[in-house]
């Protein structure tokens, strides 16, 4: 017996210590990647002309490619970062019909402050400064939590976005998929023992259905083109909330399901995004793969 309670313990140290070493990698990343040197290391590979900017209030966000043509706005989720649209700024094709917005949401990565904003309409106002600073209509795509975001843009500034992409949008309050630890590290105490990225991102997905609440008057008012795309595998943010959306939007909006596919289908399945923003026809992937 006392064998066994030796060897838990030293299971349970090791674990202990897996989980602080990776915590603080997750901080050192986010760290470095905050800096202008980070985000242009994070996208060397991408050979097109990159550019920082930050609006008014220190939304930062990367400018990439040609500006004579259209501008393509992408909304990560929670957490995220201008991680999130790396292998879809990879693609070559890309940059034949746009030039590429990737901001970073209030409370991540090079933003300023880094404090958390639950509210979605909120987080899209604080990014209509970029659209406003554009000379042409943007299409704006949004993944998980940054699909919400991207909606309420087309109620906020419908005359300045040309189409919007839904891609595993939570949108329905009550399908909001929360686990017990969230709850258990909802005290100031782990604002500061956590990663800033967790941290925020936990404020968000707890204040979260309040937050869609909030913003279903805008969802009903959207007129701007919308299309959704979301996979029937997937457990963070269930497929329903697409469906939910489809209901509430005051027009006939397409729902591209997406079978056997899990959360991070834009991460996964870069090549079938590109072809469907450039207006192709993308082969369905096949289910799982």
């Amino acid at each position: 017996m006392k064998k066994v309670k030796r060897i838990l313990k030293w299971v349970l140290i090791s674990l202990g210590g897996l989980t602080v070493l990776l915590l603080l990698l997750i901080a050192g990343a986010d760290r470095f990647l905050s800096y202008e040197k980070g985000a242009r290391w994070l996208y060397s590979k991408v050979e097109q002309p990159l550019i920082i900017k930050f609006t008014p209030d220190e939304v930062r966000y990367l400018q990439i490619g040609d500006t004579t043509k259209t501008p393509l706005l992408l909304i990560h989720g929670a957490p995220g970062g201008l991680f999130d649209w790396l292998a879809i700024a990879k693609r070559d094709r890309i940059y034949e019909q746009y030039y590429l917005l990737i901001p970073e949401r209030p409370g991540y990565g090079g933003t300023r402050p880094k404090r958390a904003e639950p509210s979605v309409t909120a987080q899209g106002q604080a990014l209509l400064p970029i659209l406003r600073a554009q000379s042409k209509p943007v299409v704006v795509v949004g993944h998980s939590y940054g699909a919400p975001v991207a909606v309420t843009l087309g109620a906020l500034a419908p005359e300045r976005i040309q189409h919007i992409y839904g891609i595993s949008g939570a949108y329905d309050p009550e399908l909001e998929v929360t686990f017990g630890i969230s709850y258990c590290i909802n005290f100031q105490l782990f604002r500061y023992l956590l990663p800033c990225p967790i941290w925020v991102s936990n404020v968000e997905k707890l204040g979260h259905p309040q937050a869609l609440r909030e913003a279903l008057p805008l969802f009903q008012s959207v007129m701007v083109p919308t299309t959704l795309i979301h996979g029937t595998a997937d457990t963070l943010v269930p497929f329903e909330n697409s469906t939910y959306l489809q209901a509430l939007l005051p027009f006939q909006t397409p729902l591209i399901a997406l079978p056997g596919q899990e959360h991070p289908v834009h991460v996964m399945l870069p090549d079938y995004f590109v072809s469907l923003l450039l207006g192709e026809e993308p082969a369905a992937p096949d289910a799982g793969g």
